[in-house]
């Protein structure tokens, strides 16, 4: 039996994934009244929200609770978004369970989709062959990569800071433009048909900036995770500063 934590956009995704395969359950007190000790379930993917905090850190509190609630004979994969910190702690806090961690990379309005149609997967920590085995009920012909969790968590924050600095670039390009009386479209189009830069996250809304679920909160994570290590990623944090400036 699968168990997933969590009904938002991945958790859906995943349910649309393996339901067909496997006898599945959600456990989400937004969408009905299970509980995890309700079922025995073999597998469980956890994919309930971590929130930026007051700090800009990662909430990892919700992630925390569902392990708890968990036997340790039961295979864990995360999927939610977690912080080097907080995997750090999962570990101390339950020696015992068997934790796996898979960064997701799903657009929210297309969650379902992205996710069915991934050619890419990787995985990290204590049961990487038996999640590899499990998602090959899905997923046969897809790049199973194997990475410390560590090295995932890092590498799930940058991706997301490199897009939401890509867009803030975009959006001093347009504040150029418009000052110079410079059409922007023409001046994007040229820019973006380097290869190397491609269009993506070069639209500059009317809202302005980045926004959704993941940039703001990863991009202040990452910043955050840095500076208790005495490191200073300026690039971004300046991306961070300049999008609080111009988001409407």
């Amino acid at each position: 039996m699968l168990v997933i934590a969590g009904y938002g956009y991945v958790g859906k995704a995943v349910y649309e994934a393996f339901k067909d395969h496997i006898t599945t359950e959600i456990v989400d007190p937004q969408h009905n009244d299970n509980k995890i000790s309700d079922f025995k379930p073999t597998y469980l993917i956890v994919a309930v929200s971590t929130p930026q905090a007051d700090s800009g850190e990662c909430d990892m509190s919700n992630v925390f609770d569902v392990v708890s609630q968990t036997d340790t004979g039961c295979s864990i994969l995360i999927k939610s978004t977690i912080s080097l910190e907080g995997w750090q702690e999962l570990k101390q806090r339950f020696p015992n369970h068997k934790i796996t961690f898979s960064p997701e990379f799903l657009r929210a309005k297309t969650a379902t989709e992205d996710f069915l149609n991934q050619e890419t997967i990787y995985f990290g920590g204590d049961e990487v062959d038996d999640w590899i085995e499990f998602f090959c009920l899905q997923f046969i012909n897809v790049n199973y990569y194997r990475r410390t969790p560590e090295e995932l968590i890092v590498s799930k924050y940058f991706r997301n800071s490199f897009l939401a600095t890509k867009v803030s670039f975009f959006n001093q390009v347009y504040d150029l433009c418009e000052q110079l009386g410079i059409d922007y479209a023409n001046v994007k189009d040229c820019v973006t048909q380097d290869q190397r830069i491609g269009t993506s996250h070069s639209e500059v809304t009317e809202e302005r900036g980045y926004g959704g679920h993941c940039l703001p909160k990863d991009t202040n994570a990452i910043v955050e995770t840095a500076k208790k290590h005495g490191v200073d990623l300026s690039i971004i944090n300046t991306a961070v500063k300049y999008n609080k400036k111009i988001k409407k």
